[in-house]
């Protein structure tokens, strides 16, 4: 089979962190439950305080200018067209900025004026098209994200639930991976040999700048390994969203600070408790139904590490945790998006 590389994003909304300072740690609050308990660690990462409104889900801001640009985005002509996708998710953010409170100041806004010349220029709508298309994303906004319900002093926004999914635990055994070992070839050896490197830099807590350009591609190359591997062993029908999801988690491992000193060899912990219930569904944004491939997903991915001879041991204690670790993960979905 040939290295064809990952034909779905591997960047979606993800970004690097730039420096070593410890990140704002923004966790999902959802009801806790006494089976949570018998999981360490992710009783201290639910709470039952703060709860989105009935009918309500919380999002980062990011994820919800993404969702709210989604009319706009269907009319980029080319997706991969990106300064082009780029020129009309500007239309959003500025309505979306015109649309806040009185409490900015006019002189700080674009105008309305300004804003129907922009939609008609990178639309191409005449006048009176573009005065229904401002009104209609106007009144998206309200809906969307009344204002009378957000959170005060939080990085997360409440969005109104306008479809209720189906959120079911992903079947693994539909997957019919074949059982025979992939062990690396040169590609593969040479991206670990980096992986490898990169750890060495995290153990010594060397400066992020000292280590940007190997943990850049590692970003890239070891999702694009992970997703060749895939393919050979049988994984066709899911191996775009499982090389996207493991471009996440090593983002989240090397590209974020944390309390302890963690890579890809660290055994089960808070990190990746946090990784599944606050970094995945805030910082990532794709289908409701992809975010239940992400514990199969994961666990996939250090079985691809252990072929590869990244790891040494099977990581037996690791795919265990995820698999004590999914149910409570599905429940939070479907607090989510049901």
């Amino acid at each position: 089979m040939t290295d064809k590389k990952p034909t779905k994003p591997v960047s979606k909304t993800l970004k690097k962190s730039t420096s070593k300072k410890p990140a704002q740690k923004t966790f999902k609050m959802v009801k806790s439950s006494k089976q949570s308990e018998n999981i360490p660690f992710l009783s201290n990462l639910l709470s039952p305080n703060i709860e989105p409104p009935d009918g309500f889900r919380e999002i980062s801001a990011s994820q919800a200018i993404m969702e709210y640009a989604g009319p706009l985005m269907e009319m980029v002509p080319e997706p991969e067209d990106i300064v082009k996708a780029n020129q009309i998710f500007q239309i959003a953010t500025t309505i979306w900025n015109y649309t806040l409170d009185a409490s900015v100041k006019k002189k700080d806004k674009t105008s309305k004026a300004e804003i129907l010349a922009l939609i008609i220029k990178e639309l191409g709508l005449n006048q009176s098209e573009a005065n229904d298309f401002f009104s209609m994303m106007e009144e998206r906004k309200h809906f969307l994200f009344p204002s009378d319900i957000q959170p005060k002093g939080r990085p997360v926004i409440f969005m109104r639930k306008t479809v209720s999914h189906l959120i079911t635990r992903f079947n693994y055994e539909n997957l019919k991976l074949t059982p025979e070992i992939i062990y690396a070839n040169k590609l593969d050896s040479k991206v670990l040999k980096s992986l490898e490197k990169l750890d060495q830099y995290i153990l010594e807590s060397a400066r992020y700048d000292k280590y940007e350009k190997i943990f850049l591609k590692i970003q890239q190359e070891c999702p694009d390994r992970f997703y060749v591997w895939l393919g050979n062993k049988g994984a066709e029908e899911y191996r775009d969203i499982f090389a996207y999801l493991s471009h996440a988690y090593i983002t989240f491992v090397y590209g974020y600070p944390h309390e302890e000193t963690v890579t890809l060899k660290s055994g089960p912990g808070k990190y990746f408790v946090e990784f599944m219930i606050d970094f995945l569904l805030l910082k990532t944004s794709i289908e409701p139904w992809e975010y239940t491939l992400a514990p199969t997903a994961i666990k996939l991915f250090y079985t691809f590490l252990h072929e590869k001879l990244y790891l040494v041991d099977y990581p037996k204690k690791m795919i265990e945790f995820i698999d004590r670790l999914e149910p409570h993960f599905i429940d939070i979905l479907k607090e989510q998006f049901s």
